[in-house]
């Protein structure tokens, strides 16, 4: 297999005939999703990063490896620091790309990248950085690392199949209906949908083309009098093709583009959303239309969840966390007597899902990361880091699954033997900044950047904190990465709404020791207690039912209501799982959640 230095070398031939001063990629994929098939694996091809975010620029002489704080110690064990310099972002003193390709290159100069990898937003931020210093952003109609990848993956060919309204809480045609009520607000014209998340969703389709993410290669165009998915027809169930022939017309994937042209030059307008729309669509819109750059009204009706998927995200939770008890009592009994390893262990807690109803799969990979793995935020064992679990030290466990009625994602970090004091000490101020998040009361139109720094509190008491945000939305039955909503540092911009799920989950990493991490995932519903002249006010509940280790909690780092939270949720975890426990799990159970 050919070398990061040899495949660098190839790509700066390509380069060089290309009159290309520097050539971009990135880790996503035609629909800027975070997890992509493996064909579209370009920057792990190039790098060996295997990290699910990064973007990778190459000049003549250097290249350089941007990846957010989930992956720094993750990419300073995979890449090859001869070839390549790792950029930490979010670390003070860290250059942006755009200034490393100013300081790098000279006016006149060409920087290269493929307009269908980057978003209409990245593209024109980037452009307009670049022109500041005569610096000309260069899309070409060709891929260079397509060009050197022998043997490339291609597209996967798994089945698209319906998913039943009985779970998905809403026919097609309704959703159709109210995405066509926006459009109409926003003028008509043509709406452009490529985000694979989204298309799922509209059209209650469910795929395998992308590991773990139960979504499709698609692209549909929605116009107010018809409605085109553009897939690998073959790809589709015949129940499937039934259920969607009255509403959707089917056409080829590859001939997207050239329909996109065609409307777009009948209707003079197309609306995209510039977050997760290519350049790419936008360059053939422009052929013949004005482009309306608008957040998808896909992603929001999507993200707030219908009743249906609301009571289904809560009872495969409640499931889920059967599987975590049945997990963690199995691992109590078999870390002191049995060579147990992270990988084993990660079988086994599959293993487990795979048993319960409506069980599709898992919703990422699972992270078991004992000790030092820990402090890896995205941990993946190797067999060079697959470690023994032994009766000391802590273990982080996150995880997650698709179930027909929802996806869950959850973490827990648990003693294997005595705690030390140390340990116990980082994993409480972890959980109080939890608890901080959790019974957070906050008016109507909140972001989840005002909400953050709620969860980071306790660590920043002692000059600590962790380089991930506190929470994600997540999919019902769909990606375990979900926007637009969030809880991070970041601001979108985007309120927390009634009937979005978002995850709790704050950490501590210390390299070379340990790793904390508490997630449990929450649904944002309204306060009936709380009117005031401010409007109406919001609140969370926690749908993942699983104990917290008692063993990591330090109990005078507690207040009397912190103190009170924990025996509540424990409360209700037992009176959710307790009956359909077996009687010595239900013994582990009560000895588990007994109050601090």
């Amino acid at each position: 297999m050919a070398s990061s230095n040899e495949r660098l070398a190839r790509l700066r031939e390509l380069m060089h005939q290309r009159d290309l001063a520097a050539y971009l990629i990135p880790s996503t994929d035609e629909h800027h999703s975070e997890y992509v098939p493996e064909g579209a694996r370009r920057l792990r091809w190039l790098s060996g990063f295997t990290g699910s975010a990064g973007t990778i620029l190459v000049t003549a002489s250097e290249a350089f490896l941007w990846t957010d704080g989930r992956y720094h110690l993750q990419a300073t064990r995979e890449l090859d620091p001869r070839e390549f310099t790792l950029m930490r972002m979010g670390v003070p003193g860290v250059p942006e790309l755009e200034e490393v390709v100013c300081t790098k290159l000279e006016a006149g100069q060409k920087v290269g990248l493929d307009p269908k990898l980057f978003s209409i937003q990245e593209f024109t931020k980037l452009k307009g950085r670049l022109e500041l210093f005569g610096i000309e952003l260069f899309p070409l109609e060709e891929n260079l690392v397509d060009l050197l990848w022998e043997k490339r993956p291609s597209l996967p060919e798994g089945y698209i199949w319906h998913l039943d309204e009985c779970f998905a809480g809403m026919e097609v045609v309704e959703k159709l209906r109210l995405v066509r009520e926006e459009l109409g607000r926003w003028g008509g014209g043509v709406l452009v949908l490529g985000a694979l998340d989204e298309i799922a969703w509209l059209l209650n389709l469910r795929g395998s083309d992308v590991p773990c993410n139960p979504v499709f290669q698609g692209y549909v165009l929605l116009t107010q009098e018809e409605a085109l998915l553009f897939v690998e027809t073959k790809k589709l169930t015949p129940e499937a093709r039934r259920k969607l022939s009255p509403w959707v017309k089917i056409q080829p994937y590859q001939d997207m583009g050239k329909f996109l042209v065609k409307l777009a030059g009948v209707s003079g307008r197309v609306m995209a959303d510039p977050a997760n729309t290519s350049q790419w669509v936008k360059e053939l819109s422009q052929k013949g239309a004005r482009v309306i750059e608008h957040p998808s009204p896909v992603a929001f009706l999507k993200a707030v969840k219908n009743p249906v998927e609301r009571a289904g995200m809560a009872a495969c939770h409640q499931r889920d966390g059967l599987a975590m008890v049945r997990f963690l009592r199995w691992l109590e009994e078999q870390v002191p007597r049995a060579r147990l390893t992270e990988t084993q262990a990660a079988r086994y807690l599959d293993q487990l899902r795979a048993s319960l109803d409506y069980y599709a799969g898992p919703s990422f990979e699972t992270i078991v990361a004992y000790g030092p793995n820990g402090a890896v935020i995205h941990y993946r064992p190797s067999p060079e880091t697959d470690l023994e679990l032994r009766p000391k030290g802590i273990l982080l466990v996150d995880s997650g699954a698709h179930y027909l009625d929802g996806t869950t994602d959850v973490t827990r970090t648990v003693a294997l033997g005595r705690p030390t004091a140390l340990e116990k000490e980082r994993f409480t101020r972890v959980l109080k900044g939890h608890i901080l998040l959790a019974q957070m009361r906050f008016p109507r139109g909140t972001t989840g950047k005002q909400l953050d720094a709620l969860a980071r509190t306790y660590l920043w008491e002692v000059g600590l904190d962790y380089r991930h945000g506190t929470g994600h939305g997540i999919g019902c039955y769909l990606n375990v990465h979900e926007g637009p909503q969030s809880i991070s540092p970041k601001d979108t911009g985007v309120p927390l709404l009634e009937g979005m799920f978002v995850t709790n989950e704050p950490g501590y990493y210390q390299e070379g020791a340990f790793g904390v991490r508490i997630e449990n995932v929450m649904m944002v519903e309204k306060e009936q207690e709380l009117e005031t002249d401010y409007g109406p006010f919001l609140k969370f509940k926690t749908v993942t039912m699983v104990p917290l280790d008692r063993k990591l909690i330090n109990p005078r780092l507690l207040n009397p209501w912190e103190r009170a939270w924990v025996n509540q949720y424990h409360q209700e975890v037992k009176k959710a799982l307790l009956a359909e426990l077996e009687p010595q799990e239900a013994d582990w159970l009560e000895k588990a959640t007994r109050p601090l």
